[in-house]
């Protein structure tokens, strides 16, 4: 009888063990999938990685946006005025 119980018990570790294995080998591929492998790629492209949002951001060109020239600390903008006179027509009256 004491033989028969051992083996049923071991029987049993072996699933539990085989349980815990396969859980936790699918564990690591499902982070791999699923955060590892999206932020290697966004990072191989030249891309950043944003772990809160996992989302994939790309860089833009800060000139593009400010409509600055490289390098200029002030923005130019050539459809304005250069003075406040110019802007309002010549008509600036002093009181």
């Amino acid at each position: 009888m004491a033989s028969s119980f051992s083996r049923l018990f071991l029987g049993r570790i072996e699933l539990v063990f085989f349980a815990v294995l396969v859980l936790a080998v699918g564990g690591v591929l499902a982070f791999q999938s699923w955060f590892v492998s999206p932020m290697e790629r966004c990072e191989g492209s030249g891309n950043w990685w944003d772990p809160k949002n996992h989302t994939c951001g790309h860089v833009i060109y800060l000139p593009d946006i400010t409509h600055r020239p490289a390098g200029s600390k002030t923005p130019v903008y050539p459809t304005l005025p250069e003075t406040a006179a110019q802007g309002a027509g010549g008509t600036s009256q002093v009181r």
